[in-house]
């Protein structure tokens, strides 16, 4: 945070960049005109239109940082550890007053070039609405991952380029009475969106039930962040389970693999006026939509925005 601060300068905002020159210029012109009464000072009046107008190109340009239909590069500022594996990585949008205000559930495409070979993945932007003048991607690492090697060795002001947003879920405030959420891993991030979503719409009343499922304490991603939502928002419900609890004594979340008996103790029913959203390993989606269907919830084998059963 303290590397955007000091290199922020007012007059790199669109707006700031064109107001604060146009008006300096047109006091000091008239102030000048005043007091001499050579009235031939109105003759810098072109060279006054020609910055306008370079400055009005500029601001253009840099007034969006994301398109669907075109690569921009951004730049990386910071880097924070969060697991063993697992790091946040904020790049810079291209002004400080720009928010992306990204759909519920989609995400962003990252393209970098490794080996020679162009390689691209999907993220989900972290950031809450509201956030201004940066992105917020959660990456974790494989021992085979290529993208997640190049994540890690990146070092801040190298560039990245991103493509967005994309996405297919159709989510309105109090649309569903309940909302099920069932992830696993890196997978809560696009169940971030939706908490962040709700939370920050005060008038949204939906109900939520999220079960997050990791291997140990440990690989449970932004615990903070989440007891916090947990204890403030009164429609919350988080629930853990692990497969591998450090300490069995002083657990007390589920232990195991996902279960049928978890879903059904946790999640909503399987109601109309309900969704379930499903964000984890192939392996584990696999096992919950096959759960989901044995406890009545509707899903088929094509995707659409508003499926009762929406899988990230």
């Amino acid at each position: 945070a303290s590397h955007v601060a000091d290199e922020y300068n007012i007059l790199n905002e669109p707006l700031h960049g064109i107001l604060i020159p146009t008006c300096l210029f047109v006091v000091g012109v008239g102030i000048l005109t005043y007091l001499s009464g050579d009235y031939r000072l109105v003759l810098t009046l072109p060279i006054f239109l020609g910055f306008l107008t370079y400055k009005w190109i500029r601001s253009y340009k840099r007034k969006q940082s994301l398109y669907q239909d075109k690569w921009t590069p951004l730049e990386l500022v910071d880097q924070t550890l969060i697991s063993k594996n697992t790091a946040i990585y904020r790049f810079n949008l291209k002004t400080h007053l720009e928010s992306l205000n990204i759909p519920v559930g989609y995400h962003v495409a990252v393209r970098c070039m490794i080996d020679g070979q162009e390689e691209v993945r999907f993220y989900n932007p972290i950031n809450p609405k509201f956030d201004q003048g940066h992105l917020d991607i959660i990456v974790k690492s494989y021992a085979e991952g290529k993208v997640s090697k190049y994540f890690a060795s990146l070092v801040p002001g190298e560039f990245v380029e991103f493509r967005g947003p994309i996405g297919l879920l159709n989510y309105a405030p109090n649309s569903s009475r309940e909302i099920g959420i069932v992830v696993g891993g890196s997978g809560i991030t696009p169940a971030l969106q939706i908490l962040n979503e709700i939370i920050t719409t005060p008038e949204d009343l939906t109900k939520v039930s999220l079960i997050y499922c990791n291997d140990t304490e440990n690989d449970i991603l932004l615990r903070d962040e989440l007891d916090e939502m947990n204890e403030k928002y009164p429609y919350l419900d988080i629930h853990y389970v692990v497969r591998y609890p450090q300490h069995p004594e002083t657990w007390t979340g589920d232990v195991g693999l996902i279960t049928k008996e978890i879903m059904q103790k946790y999640l909503p029913d399987s109601s109309s006026e309900n969704r379930l959203f499903i964000c984890g390993p192939e392996a584990m989606d696999s096992l919950v939509l096959r759960y989901s269907r044995e406890l009545g919830w509707e899903h088929g084998e094509e995707t659409s925005g508003d499926d009762q059963v929406f899988v990230f």
